[in-house]
């Protein structure tokens, strides 16, 4: 969801960001459940196409930024990747809202997956936000900002 969301929100703003998507746990043939095109389908949005993937040090290399939704995963992140602890953060921290997991709805029933949209949009709306352009910067990949 985090992935679309960006997108478009940064899109919505006039603004080029690329975002991939990735987990601890995501395997190749993980479809996304009902639940999230559900989610998504009040912000104009659909997870088709989507293809989940295992985060990876190439994904880690690409980004400037790396976010979080849990404490646990960006643990499990860095116990893997700990070279790459100076770009892997919490996202409600980086976002300037607080220190909060966005809790991982996959299993829970559909007003979880609405409340982690809730708090996603939320986090990535102050994000992306014009008065924090220059954060937002850190999560292009370094070649995008040559691009005119």
């Amino acid at each position: 969801m985090a992935e679309r969301m960006a997108v478009k929100l940064s899109g919505d703003r006039g603004l080029a960001v690329e975002a991939r998507s990735c987990g601890i746990a995501a395997q190749t043939y993980y479809k996304p459940p009902a639940e999230i095109a559900a989610a998504l389908k009040p912000l104009g949005l659909t997870c088709e196409g989507h293809v989940a993937q295992l985060v990876s040090r190439e994904l880690l290399r690409w980004c400037d930024a790396a976010l979080a939704m849990t404490r646990q995963q960006r643990e499990a992140v860095l116990d893997a990747y700990p070279e790459f602890s100076a770009k892997v953060f919490l996202l409600r921290r980086y976002a300037g809202l607080d220190d909060q997991d966005v809790a991982d709805p996959i299993g829970q029933p559909q007003p979880v997956y609405d409340a982690c949209r809730d708090q996603l949009h939320a986090a990535l709306d102050r994000l992306i936000g014009p008065a924090t352009v220059s954060n937002q910067l850190r999560m292009l990949p370094k070649d995008s900002r040559r691009r005119p």
